[in-house]
């Protein structure tokens, strides 16, 4: 476990980030296999029901997201104040609300799963498949919450390498799964659907037996489950907070996907099928902006607790830039590549067309990274110093930029407005994230002052 609040800055985190990054990057390999084999083993129709309900399960997924990042925070500070009972409680809190609110969502997951469908636009064609690929990993949503309690607590305390160990170990198995289930036993999307169930379950087994054995602050006890009200409060209000920025972020992907479903039901299957391919790579890409993101509010939230606000506007700023290289090489990857790695999505028969609008898509977002990794990483940190407002704000203007582009700029201006308006929001997120969190840092830093000198 690693304490933030002392000694050198740069190395350890980038200690830190770099397990995360991997991990985040093994994790994304989960979905890329996935639509990697269903493109090429099934057909293009199931590509498209992959790529056109996807993006459901994905919200699911952010929803327990914000609240596991979220109670992290919470424990990330009680760790920075050495604040040892506060600490069981709020792990013990984490454990009780993470399991019910995994266990509801999956319950309505499974009721409102055809309503779902129809309300993002997937066209009728594809709905057999969507539903039946959208009802496993729905099922199995309890695992992968699980997982994310305890690499989520694990990070807090400052470990990153046993998750990406263990993390490793089932995409490999998902890999080794997806190739029995998709390409022999020709289970089509079921069959990659399963694989990620089977491979998370067994990522699950290996996270929690390994912090029930070798980290003993993750063992609480029945009395560390009698919450106070106050570190309840705490743990909800970051948990909201958090969900609540990543799910209004996602609910508008939910908003762009049912307008890219539409252009598709005039355009044709081949659209979606393109779309999806690009989709994939460029959400490779954004996973080192993820990386830093969930390392500068573990960073920030201890520091917060110990109340180093120097160390925490070196360490962000330090960030940023490491994150600015990362975005160079892929930029640079994307223009020389980019057609290649489309075609190991849709296949090299896949038709020009497919492969241009996958290609077009990629093409127009990669240089926008820059916006888009100041965007998460000082969100983050704003989470970290309890200021839930301002990156709420910013997401609800995500929102509002993804409505207004399906309901009128997708219909006017057809797939070029697809393709640009993410990156327009990542522009607008940055320029009002960014000088909040430096007025913030400031103020809290003046409060600081004048209570010592007091």
């Amino acid at each position: 476990m690693k304490d933030f609040t002392k000694g050198p800055i740069v190395k350890p985190l980038i200690l830190f980030a770099l397990p995360v990054l991997l991990g985040i990057v093994f994790q994304r390999l989960y979905n890329l296999f996935d639509t990697m084999l269903v493109g090429r083993f099934i057909d293009k129709t199931a590509l498209a029901a992959v790529g056109s309900s996807g993006i459901v399960f994905n919200l699911f997924i952010t929803f327990c997201n914000g609240f596991t990042n979220g109670f992290g925070i919470v424990i990330g500070q009680k760790f920075g104040a050495k604040d040892d009972d506060g600490l069981k409680k709020a792990i013990a809190g984490t454990y009780l609300f993470s399991t019910a609110i995994s266990v509801i969502l999956t319950l309505l997951g499974i009721i409102f799963i055809n309503p779902i469908l129809w309300l993002i636009q997937v066209p009728e064609s594809l709905i057999p498949m969507a539903r039946t690929y959208l009802m496993i990993l729905i099922s199995g949503l309890v695992l992968t919450v699980v997982y994310n309690v305890f690499t989520n607590i694990l990070r807090a305390l400052g470990d990153s390498v046993m998750p990406l160990v263990f993390l490793i170990v089932s995409v490999i198995l998902n890999f080794v799964f997806d190739l029995l289930f998709i390409v022999n036993l020709k289970m089509g999307v079921a069959g990659a659907a399963i694989a990620t169930v089977i491979a998370q379950g067994i990522s699950v087994v290996l996270t929690v037996g390994f912090s029930m054995i070798k980290r003993p602050l993750l063992r609480v006890k029945f009395s560390d489950f009698k919450i106070p009200r106050t570190i309840a409060r705490e743990l909800f209000g970051q948990g909201a907070a958090m969900t609540l920025m990543f799910t209004v972020v996602d609910i508008g992907s939910v908003v762009l996907q049912a307008g890219i479903n539409g252009l598709g039901k005039k355009l044709g299957k081949g659209l979606i099928a393109g779309y999806t391919a690009g989709r994939k790579w460029l959400e490779l890409g954004m996973i080192p902006g993820g990386a830093f993101a969930v390392s500068s509010a573990n960073y920030v939230s201890q520091n917060y607790g110990a109340k180093e606000y120097g160390r925490i506007k070196r360490g962000v700023k330090s960030l940023i830039y490491i994150s600015w290289i990362c975005a160079t090489v892929l930029v640079l990857i994307g223009f020389f590549a980019g057609k290649y790695l489309i075609m190991s999505i849709t296949g090299n028969d896949a038709g020009d067309f497919i492969i241009n609008t996958g290609l077009q898509y990629l093409l127009i977002g990669l240089p926008f990274y820059y916006s888009l990794y100041v965007l998460v990483i000082i969100r983050s940190s704003l989470q970290g110093i309890n200021q839930k407002k301002l990156p709420m704000v910013a997401s609800g203007i995500e929102l509002l930029v993804k409505i207004l582009a399906t309901a009128w700029l997708i219909p006017l201006f057809g797939y070029i407005m697809i393709c640009i308006a993410e990156p327009i929001i990542w522009v607008l997120g940055m320029l009002w994230v960014a000088p909040a969190f430096l007025i913030s840092l400031k103020k809290l830093t003046k409060d600081e002052s004048k209570e010592n000198s007091n």
